[in-house]
């Protein structure tokens, strides 16, 4: 079980990570994509995966998950804070 965890952990940090791939040249569509369905959705991918690298493996491996969830959740909250705040005309 916490083998799964962990690669559930893995996957939903990738997946948090992508939109901010997105911001290259080659990652627009993918970038576009995500936001459409939510400017949130990012967040929500690493939230989530931050739990479940907290029931993953022991040892390394889930403080490096914990560490880049953490990482990836900083990130994504700067940018919607850009995002919101940081766009608005006066």
């Amino acid at each position: 079980m916490k083998k799964l965890f962990t690669i559930l952990s893995i996957v939903l940090f990738v997946l948090s990570i992508i939109p901010l791939i997105g911001l290259t040249k080659w990652g627009n569509g993918i970038f576009v994509a995500v936001l459409e369905i939510s400017l949130f959705l990012p967040l929500c991918f690493g939230f989530i995966g931050f739990v479940f690298a907290l029931f993953g493996v022991k040892g390394k491996t889930r403080l490096s998950l914990i560490l880049l969830h953490i990482f990836g959740v900083c990130l994504n909250l700067f940018l919607i804070f850009i995002a919101v705040y940081g766009f608005q005309q006066p």
